[in-house]
């Protein structure tokens, strides 16, 4: 399993270098949009859509919105839709665990709506920080946040003892989300010092914002282990050879993506 688990990353970061650094804009463009009909394909199932036509059409809605975006989203709206579902990301993994994972919701039509603008603005982030920064510069924010994983379980795992939210992922400790925090601030700290992006703010307070970032990105992860849950999913999908699916590799960075665009627009000269 270990072997097919590296193969898979191997494959996965030659295939996502080579569109970021190598392709063309509108080559990215075309990589992301296909992403989306995958990922949508996968959110439906945890509406319980059955039948590959549903999946298909909701697919299909979402890789359209997604397409018509490279061309028309109005920055403004794209910053509210990012407050919305940062919103309704903590609303519903609080309240799961209130209920102590009775449930929050269980209609079909809510998750689906949801998902759509979810991926509608994490994909329209990848677009646009390709578009307005450079390759390193999305590879940084992504690095960070994969690293506050990292972090999180190594020092959950030695030290954990403080149960973040046991109802919906009872391995996540608040230790873990501390120590992830402290691995993403040096993590993003480095990077800032290695790439010298021209910014407003000192790279420290930048730093210390991209940590901050990559804490919250946490509730992607707990949001999608919410509605596999509701939905009796292991996992999200199985397009990827010992690592699920697609949303299982993407979703802390389904907020965070936004977030981090939103961060280098305000700071960057």
């Amino acid at each position: 399993m270990l072997r097919v688990r590296l193969v898979t990353a191997f494959f996965l970061f030659t295939l996502v270098g080579y569109f970021l650094y190598f392709a063309s804009v509108e080559a990215w463009k075309i990589f992301v949009v296909a992403s989306s009909f995958i990922a949508a394909w996968e959110w439906a199932g945890f509406a319980k859509l059955t039948g590959h036509l549903k999946k298909a059409v909701y697919s299909s809605i979402v890789m359209a919105a997604s397409w018509v975006a490279t061309y028309w989203f109005p920055e403004g709206l794209l910053f509210i839709l990012t407050l919305f579902v940062a919103v309704m990301m903590l609303f519903f993994v609080v309240q799961y665990q209130r209920s102590k994972g009775v449930g929050v919701y269980h209609s079909p039509l809510l998750t689906l709506v949801l998902g759509f603008i979810a991926l509608l603005i994490f994909f329209q982030a990848l677009v646009q920080f390709r578009l307005d920064f450079s390759a390193n510069v999305l590879l940084l924010s992504f690095l960070v946040v994969w690293m506050l994983d990292t972090g999180a379980y190594l020092v959950g795992r030695r030290f954990g003892k403080v149960k973040l939210a046991i109802y919906v992922s009872p391995g996540k400790t608040w230790e873990g989300v501390y120590g992830g925090i402290v691995v993403a601030f040096v993590i993003a700290w480095g990077g800032l010092n290695w790439l010298s992006p021209d910014l407003s703010i000192p790279y420290f307070l930048m730093a210390i914002l991209m940590a901050l970032i990559a804490g919250y990105s946490i509730l992607g992860d707990l949001f999608e282990s919410l509605l596999k849950r509701q939905a009796g999913l292991k996992d999200s999908g199985n397009i990827f050879p010992g690592h699920g699916g697609m949303l299982d590799r993407v979703d802390s960075m389904i907020i965070a993506a936004p977030m981090y665009y939103f961060l280098w627009q305000w700071v960057s000269n």
